[in-house]
């Protein structure tokens, strides 16, 4: 069984992870894994550490990796939300669907309460929220407008901000755990000193909300090849200067900076055979792994192209090769674990002198779960 060790993540100046491209004004609310572990083998440079002594375990055609990373999903207090299945008949009927898929489509994920009640082969039709402005009754509660799925029991494990409002569930409904926001900013001509005004996405959390990721440990206890400290030290001392230095863009302003703190491991249930996988990380299947871990039986999946720049000590910046990826939530009949694989996606040009000296990696390698069998019927069950 996968085992979970928790990293909770605080954003005391916001968050900007670009949505859209080089929009500036756009901003996601999770942190995806191919960005974590970029993020963290940058992190292990600037600390002095050698880069392909970290990566060598991870990439190649008989990669080993001692450590699997999940992406960064939400918490609210003590409750921590997973990404929704793409086939939402894993979770309820299809009649549920039907009479209520609206709704149910905008979730964007679940709480680990309802996840384990699922992954046990309950039903989650009776754990629904009641419908915005409706006073039927429903064991399930929701925040961020619907966004955020969970079950009544859990709410006294929200932060101290969400329990206030725990009798009353159209307001609890509509508390943000985070807010977007656009910050006004000022460019400056270094010719003409003309200033230009422009605005910046920022993501903002609620006091005890923020973001956080599993870390599924193989060999925390190896050597890096190089000789160096383990695995685990090694993860500890980029995760150290990650946090002053930040995640995403816009750090100069102050964005990205983070507390963190460990949390209890948590135990979740291998895949089965006759199941397809749960994607708690994004996923870049292997050639050998394809057409079957997206075509097999029950595979239900959500593309996304990744591209952005890259930021080297060698070099300019630069755009990076574009990726198409398997997202989180996706259902996926992999055969063998871990799936994926790792790729250099640095820019190449005809001619070879304005290469990138080293690779630059995105992660794609899956950390999966175990998912609850489909309820009959799955006509209009998926998004």
């Amino acid at each position: 069984m996968p085992t979970l060790t928790p990293y909770l993540l605080t954003f005391p100046g916001g968050l900007h992870l670009g949505a859209q491209g080089i929009n500036l004004e756009e901003a996601a609310a999770h942190i995806p894994s191919d960005t974590l572990f970029a993020a963290l083998v940058d992190a292990w440079r600037r600390a002095g550490g050698d880069v392909d002594a970290l990566t060598a375990p991870f990439v190649g055609d008989h990669a080993d990796p001692p450590f699997l990373l999940s992406s960064a999903f939400p918490f609210c207090g003590e409750v921590r939300f997973y990404p929704m299945p793409v086939d939402l008949t894993r979770l309820v009927s299809a009649q549920t669907v039907r009479k209520r898929g609206k709704e149910i489509k905008g979730v964007r994920y679940l709480s680990e309460g309802l996840l384990r009640r699922a992954l046990e082969g309950e039903p989650l039709d009776a754990h629904l929220f009641p419908r915005e402005g409706d006073a039927e009754a429903g064991a399930g509660l929701c925040l961020q407008g619907g966004a955020l799925w969970l079950s009544a029991e859990e709410a006294p494990l929200l932060a101290a901000g969400f329990r206030r409002a725990e009798g009353r569930r159209h307001a609890l409904r509509s508390l943000p755990v985070w807010a977007s926001e656009r910050t006004p900013r000022v460019t400056v001509d270094r010719i003409s000193a003309s200033s230009t005004i422009y605005h910046a996405g920022r993501v903002r959390f609620a006091e005890g909300c923020g973001l956080w990721f599993g870390v599924a440990w193989r060999r925390p206890d190896d050597l890096l090849a190089s000789g160096g400290p383990t695995f685990r030290v090694a993860y500890a001392r980029a995760l150290r200067v990650l946090q002053e230095d930040g995640l995403g863009g816009e750090r100069s302003a102050g964005y990205g900076a983070f507390t963190w703190r460990e949390g209890a491991t948590v135990t979740l249930p291998d895949p089965l055979s006759d199941q397809p996988a749960w994607l708690l990380s994004r996923y870049h299947p292997r050639a050998d792994e394809l057409p079957e871990t997206l075509a097999g039986e029950g595979a239900a999946y959500a593309l996304t192209m990744i591209g952005g720049w890259v930021h080297s000590p060698d070099g300019g910046d630069q755009r990076r090769r574009r990726l198409l990826l398997v997202g989180e939530g996706s259902l996926i009949r992999a055969a063998s674990a871990p799936a994926g694989d790792v790729v250099d996606v640095r820019p190449r040009y005809r001619h070879a002198a304005g290469d990138l000296p080293h690779p630059v990696y995105r992660y794609g390698l899956a950390l999966a779960i175990q998912s609850p069998a489909a309820r009959s019927g799955k006509e209009g069950a998926h998004v």
